[in-house]
């Protein structure tokens, strides 16, 4: 894989934000203050929605193409996980955090569908299950422009490390063409296999403090970014409410909304895909 061009833009911005920030941060007891460190762990049911349009798949055997066609998949709703750990000395902050998806939707296969090098007739439709295993890893550097006991204000900048460790079609029907068996149920095209796809990014977050131990957070980052031949583009937007029962400890309810678009070729694989992973979260977080 050719490295991004762009790869420091996200870190150019927190060069920027070094020289604006107008004073370092005024000592206190909450979650950011001081010299912190703050450890959490989130369950995350997230509902996939998606589609991939103009797919179009090398054959790795012979000439032509594997796959040909378009891939609409119906939402689906799996268990996934947040975690990570925040740390530094205010305004500092370095953030490194992981989710994982991995689920299978029914799809639709469409468009003159080409699968595993057999050509269905333009009007044919093929059910399929799709299959996708991704983790986005995210790293982060943030930094406070505003850093008090009562709220915090800053900016965010860094790298989202996508993989894709699998991202396939299954056949859900057998199909025939003039008579003959072409495509078994069970067949399975793969689209992306274990590829990584890091993506620059740039954001803000804010923090507010308020009565009876109740926070709340939320923070936007997203960026676009050339990989390989492909343009990605990517928002995410958390939204968080924390409370705090004992000292040192949050309990976690929020709202996470991760949009991710593909247009162009990976490794010989084109297509022009939308994926979207929305739902809440629940979990605890420790801090210090």
């Amino acid at each position: 894989m050719r490295p991004i061009p762009r790869l420091a833009t996200g870190l150019g911005i927190a060069s920027v934000g070094l020289c604006l920030f107008p004073s370092c941060s005024i000592p206190g007891g909450a979650a950011w203050s001081d010299l912190h460190v703050n450890g959490f762990a989130s369950a995350f049911p997230a509902e996939l929605e998606g589609t991939a349009r103009d797919i179009q798949v090398d054959n790795t055997i012979g000439a032509g193409l594997a796959f040909d066609g378009d891939l609409d998949v119906s939402p689906n709703r799996e268990t996934a996980f947040l975690y990570g750990v925040r740390g530094g000395f205010a305004p500092f902050e370095l953030i490194v955090s992981e989710f994982g998806y991995d689920g299978t939707s029914s799809g639709l296969a469409t468009g003159g569908v080409t699968f595993l090098g057999n050509t269905l007739p333009l009007s044919e439709t093929l059910a399929t299950d799709v299959a996708l295993d991704m983790n986005i890893t995210k790293l982060m550097l943030g930094i406070d422009f505003v850093n008090t006991p009562v709220a915090r204000v800053g900016f965010l900048a860094g790298v989202d490390f996508f993989t894709f460790d699998r991202f396939a079609a299954t056949a859900a029907e057998d199909k025939s063409v003039l008579g003959t068996t072409v495509i078994n149920r069970g067949d399975t095209q793969n689209i992306l296999i274990n590829e990584d796809a890091p993506v620059p990014i740039v954001g803000l977050r804010g923090d507010v403090q308020l009565p009876f131990g109740v926070r709340l957070g939320g923070e936007i980052t997203g960026l676009s970014a050339d990989f390989d031949d492909a343009d990605i583009k990517l928002t995410d937007i958390d939204l968080n409410a924390n409370y705090e029962p004992w000292d040192n400890v949050e309990l976690v309810v929020g709202y996470r909304m991760i949009d991710v678009s593909i247009d162009g070729e990976i490794s010989g694989t084109a297509l022009d895909a939308e994926l979207d992973l929305t739902g809440p979260y629940f979990g605890v977080a420790l801090y210090w």
